[in-house]
């Protein structure tokens, strides 16, 4: 039995069995979620049910049914994305891509409604198989087209560069499924998720009739497939409703005639015949399971899913144990998991034709406890109660060996785990203890050390506390500097205004020479021309002296004259008309002379007049310009002074600057000192700290030797 078992574990170990079990188990979550739900709105309890009529029992209902349609209703997109990511992580692909690519082609094959849309059912445990199908199917064409990737620069953000390597593989694998898809339902009429739930159907066509072998493979069928994780019961619906679909209304019609439930010509097989004595807490009769776990079984895990299980076995939902235990892919669980339904149905079958126990003759809800529901399916008989407990017994020791055999497995598991767990706590003590022996010896020196960094962070308290003290000595620095830059802006506007002063009054100054040049040019002139009238007026006085002097000859020859009455000579007259005919023309000479002298003299002393005139103007407009250069020299002055108040202001300044700098070089000078004392103080214990180090070092590595020896015991 070891060796089979082995054998099938082996075979169990492939990518596609390891993620299937993966895809389910971490969907369990959301599974008992679903289940929980599914089970409060069909609890088959009158008070129960009554309570959800109350507007709050609706309430709780509708959030019930939202929780199912977020949950187990949609158990195949769940399975579908969480086996495509499982799957493409075992080729290193990206799982999320993969799972993506999964679910939209499994999503393409679906069968639509009239209006264009999904039908529910194909989302949920009924679409398991195909969706488990096109999982693969789509991951390996991922896989195979991962090849045809666009490369882009490596300076690409990671996400953008696997989008586009990942473009041309994930679009071609949705539409390779999609097209195929396509193709079968145009040529069919029927599409791939179709034609898998046909083809399952086919295979299971002989138990079309009702009779017994006809129902032992339906049943070997529906629970092939839900050890493969599908929801047999869906899928042999068709076939249920096709073999023994009318049984249980034709028994129901007898015996509301004669009320006689072991009537020979009651049908033996209908659904109800198989939810009340087969599926007693769900497919596999999971109720033994959970019984035998509880009577044999010393594995905590196991004992504690079948705690949590038996409350919805009891309700013959079994979703925890077959995804959580688990019995799906369970090479262990396989033989009975299908051999006891095959054998209690051949009991329930043999009992009842025997005309040991009632036949079933109403329908019960298929989630009614068994005992109750095995009363009330066969009319109120005992019988169907007893036949309940023989098929739950007769369950049990068929699931104990194997229930054993996954049981000792399990609790070697646990104790070597257990084993692991000790070892590691003994090693964790090794260790604790090992570190508490170093602590002594360590102790004392890290005292020492933890002493001189005290003092070292004392000391660095003061050079902070300093060094605060030293930037608001900085900053006020950094304010004269200011201070002093708007005063040097100042001074340099000063400078700029003398300046351009200065250039005004060189130009004033220039013009002013100028004009003073011409001024005693002119004034010059003006001289020269008073020296020439001054001569002028000489020569017009010495002229008049001549006239002057002719006419007093001529008044004293007159005065001859007239004293020598006839009694001067004819000559003498005629001499002395003669004299002064000449003297009167040398007086005319004199006088035109005296005219031209006194017309240039009167020409000059005009121009000297128009000179002097040009000379007072020149002078007037030299007294304005040198008012003006005054005024400029004034202003130069009082600019130099503002000038030189900035500049001493600067220096001032700069003096309280140069005593900031004095004192902050003088600060971290000592900073230095201080620093070198506390380094020289810290270097003496270094030797002390590399010791220290050393055996904290030949500690770590002592623990992480028995660290690793633990964890190996613990993986082995």
């Amino acid at each position: 039995m070891e060796n089979i078992l082995q054998a099938a574990d082996r075979l169990f170990q492939n990518r596609y069995i390891i993620s299937i079990k993966k895809a389910f188990t971490i969907t369990l979550p959301v599974i008992i979620l679903g289940s929980i739900a599914s089970l409060i709105n069909n609890m088959p309890i009158d008070i129960v049910q009554a309570g959800l009529s109350t507007p709050v029992g609706q309430m709780i209902r509708a959030v019930n049914d939202a929780i199912r349609l977020g949950s187990t209703a949609i158990m195949a997109i769940l399975i579908a994305w969480t086996l495509g990511y499982y799957l493409g992580n075992t080729y290193k692909l990206n799982g999320t891509l993969s799972a993506l690519t999964s679910v939209s082609a499994y999503l393409t094959i679906c069968v639509t409604t009239s209006d264009g849309g999904i039908s529910l059912s194909q989302l949920g445990s009924s679409g398991l198989f195909g969706a488990i199908l096109i999982a693969i199917l789509a991951t390996e064409l991922y896989h195979a087209f991962s090849r045809l990737k666009i490369n882009i620069s490596e300076d690409t953000a990671e996400e953008v560069r696997q989008l586009f390597e990942a473009l041309f593989p994930v679009m071609l694998s949705i539409f390779c499924i999609a097209l195929t898809n396509g193709i079968i339902l145009t040529t069919s009429g029927k599409g791939v998720d179709e034609w898998i739930y046909t083809a399952l159907s086919l295979l299971f066509s002989a138990a079309d009739g009702g009779g017994l072998g006809g129902t032992l493979l339906l049943v070997f069928g529906i629970h092939i497939f839900w050890f493969f994780g599908i929801h047999g019961g869906n899928v042999m619906d068709s076939i249920m409703v096709s073999a023994f679909g009318e049984n249980l209304i034709h028994n129901a019609s007898q015996y509301a005639l004669n009320h006689d439930a072991f009537n020979e010509q009651l049908d033996i097989i209908s659904k109800g015949f198989l939810d009340t004595f087969v599926f007693m807490g769900g497919a596999g009769t999971s109720l033994c399971i959970i019984i035998a776990v509880l009577i044999i079984a010393r594995s905590r895990y196991m004992r504690s899913i079948a705690k949590m299980g038996g409350v919805f076995a009891l309700f013959n939902m079994n979703e925890i144990m077959l995804f959580g235990f688990p019995v799906i892919l369970n090479p262990i669980l396989l033989i009975p998991f299908l051999l006891t339904p095959l054998t209690i149905t051949l009991v329930s079958w043999s009992a009842m034709s025997l005309g040991l126990v009632a036949r079933v003759v109403t329908e019960v809800h298929w989630a009614m406890p068994p005992l109750i529901s095995g009363y009330l399916a066969t009319g109120g008989h005992l019988s169907g109660s007893i036949l309940q407990v023989v098929n739950i017994a007769a369950g049990i020791l068929i699931y104990l060996p194997f229930i054993r055999l996954m049981d000792r497995r399990e609790v070697q598991k646990e104790a070597l785990k257990d084993d692991n767990t000790a070892l590691l706590k003994n090693t964790l003590n090794t260790v604790i203890e090992k570190i508490h022996n170093s602590t002594g010896e360590v102790n004392g020196e890290i005292t020492d050390f933890s002493i001189v960094l005290e003092s070292v962070i004392r000391d660095l308290n003061v050079l902070s506390v300093q060094m605060q003290q030293q930037m608001q000595l900085m900053h006020t620095c950094d304010e004269y500097m200011q201070t002093i830059d708007a005063s040097v802006g100042n001074t340099d506007n000063s400078i700029k205004i003398v300046l351009q002063n200065m250039e005004k009054t060189s130009g004033l100054s220039m013009e002013g020479a100028q004009n003073m040049q011409q001024t005693m040019q002119e004034m010059e002139e003006t001289f020269f021309s008073a020296q020439k009238v001054n001569e002028l007026a000489s020569q017009l006085n010495l002229r008049c002296e001549q006239i002057e002097g002719m006419l007093k000859s001529i008044e004293a020859g007159h005065a001859g004259v007239q004293g020598k009455v006839f009694s001067v000579e004819a000559v003498n007259i005629k001499d002395l008309s003669e004299a002064a005919a000449k003297t009167v023309s040398d007086i005319e000479g004199v006088l035109q002379g005296m005219k031209a002298d006194t017309s240039d003299m009167i020409e000059r002393s005009e121009v000297s007049l128009k000179q002097v005139e040009t000379g007072r103007q020149q002078v007037i407009g030299a007294k304005r310009l040198f008012d003006e250069i005054v005024q400029n020299i004034q202003n130069i002055q009082v600019q130099c002074h503002t000038v030189l108040k900035h500049s001493g202001k600067v220096i001032g300044e700069l003096q309280q600057v140069n005593e900031q700098i004095r004192t902050t070089s003088h600060f971290f000078a000592e900073t230095a000192s201080h620093t070198s004392k506390v380094a020289e103080e810290v270097r003496n214990r270094s030797d002390e700290s590399k010791e220290m180090v050393h055996k904290l070092r030949k500690l770590n590595v002592e623990t992480s030797l028995l660290t690793v020896n633990a964890l190996e015991s613990i993986e082995r």
